[in-house]
């Protein structure tokens, strides 16, 4: 009977104690899991946009004083004839930022693409797109405009916020014009915001599967390039 006096209650303590630090560790657990799947947000994205848009100002000609940037990209133009749609141009243009060097000291710390624009066309249908990526070769943004999406073949400004493999934001802009402009400049074209959602709607897949797709060629054509260009 003393026994049982004595441990019963020592061993409901034990239990006690065991079961907190269980509940403990479980809450820091999820905390850590929210920490790394919560790093981008569309405010912070929209920062690191305006960032990289500051700095290619800074690297203009007619940039001066401290503020100015010696260039730094990789400049890709291409001309081809193509079977049906005959004379097609793109130009491609990779921005990189740089890494914390292995080696303390070394002058040649490892790139990571930054930011790639991309013009083309294919026939009279003229394409732009901007693709924005964090150190890691995730992207975390997506701009696109499109000359034909959809059944009725519209031309479309759509934008894509992602935080990891994860869609935080999709919208949509539809040209308020019935075609392209004569010069073919669709960034001149007023667009009247149709959709903001977390979902992309089904008319819209197709086009942001392609500009997804085309966010993986560019990274690894970046890969390609600054492993045979860069010591």
């Amino acid at each position: 009977m003393f026994i049982t006096e004595i441990f019963v209650p020592l061993l409901a303590q034990i239990e006690t104690k065991m079961r907190q630090k269980i509940v403990v560790t479980l809450l820091w657990c999820v905390a850590g899991a929210l920490g790394v799947s919560a790093q981008n947000t569309v405010e912070s994205i929209r920062k690191a946009y305006q960032a990289v848009h500051e700095d290619m100002d800074r690297m203009q000609p007619g940039a001066e004083g401290f503020s100015a940037m010696p260039p730094e990209y990789f400049d890709l133009n291409v001309v081809q004839n193509l079977p049906a749609t005959g004379p097609h141009k793109e130009h491609v243009r990779m921005y990189y930022g740089e890494l914390e060097p292995e080696e303390e000291g070394n002058p040649y710390p490892p790139h990571y693409l930054r930011f790639v624009t991309a013009r083309y066309n294919f026939a009279a249908r003229e394409f732009y797109e901007e693709y924005l990526y964090d150190d890691k070769g995730q992207v975390m943004f997506i701009y696109a405009i499109s000359p034909d999406v959809g059944e009725n073949m519209v031309p479309y400004e759509m934008r894509m916020w992602f935080d990891g493999r994860r869609l935080l934001r999709f919208t949509a802009k539809k040209a308020e014009i019935a075609e392209a402009p004569e010069d073919g400049n669709l960034l001149k074209a007023p667009f009247k915001e149709v959709y903001s959602g977390a979902v992309i709607p089904e008319m819209y897949v197709e086009e942001a599967d392609r500009c997804k797709e085309r966010a993986r060629r560019f990274l690894k054509m970046f890969k390609g390039i600054d492993d045979n260009t860069y010591l």
